[in-house]
């Protein structure tokens, strides 16, 4: 889970938390009509699981009080293209390789503007029909993530989600606060 406040750059919420949960999931986080990576039936399930792990973080939100979130069409690219990167990555890292945040980097590339953002990473070795609970609960259990996920301040969420041929799933939830 990572958050940065943008414009100043002065406020950093969290700092990149990587766990283990059971021995299979890894953490570092409307209808999803993009085109995501992989081959056709991969297509298919990753289209499912973003959509099933957008549900479920909002689930979280209504049982906590807090109102959903707005499916961030302008950031599921940059989601996706998080997600993408660490399934060859030997550790989840919200890090580029020049230090700075690399979801910031991208929605800055991308003119996107925010108060507050955020990135939580998660992956799983197995795309089973479990994986979803499994991510699900391994970031509300880990607290930086589950700041992320009940931060009151995010108004929008994009849930990535990219497969590699052994099935192996990394998810990458990009937050952002209204402009």
């Amino acid at each position: 889970m990572s958050s940065l406040s943008s414009r100043s750059f002065g406020l950093v919420l969290a700092i990149a938390a990587l766990l283990a949960i059971a021995s299979t999931v890894s953490l570092a986080a409307p209808s999803f009509a993009a085109e995501p990576t992989g081959g056709d039936l991969a297509v298919a399930n990753e289209l499912a699981v973003e959509q099933a792990l957008f549900d479920d973080t909002n689930a979280d939100r209504a049982a906590n009080g807090l109102p959903a979130l707005d499916f961030d069409t302008q950031t599921l690219s940059i989601a996706r293209q998080r997600a993408a990167t660490q399934l060859d990555a030997d550790n989840l890292s919200h890090y580029a390789p020049d230090g700075s945040l690399a979801f910031v980097d991208l929605l800055n590339a991308a003119h996107l503007g925010f108060a507050l953002a955020g990135e939580n990473l998660a992956r799983s070795s197995s795309s089973n029909p479990d994986v979803i609970t499994r991510i699900e609960q391994a970031l509300m259990q880990s607290p930086t993530h589950r700041k992320n996920i009940l931060e009151p301040t995010f108004a929008r969420l994009a849930i990535g989600a990219a497969t590699d041929p052994s099935g192996r799933i990394a998810f990458a939830e990009i937050f952002r606060s209204a402009d």
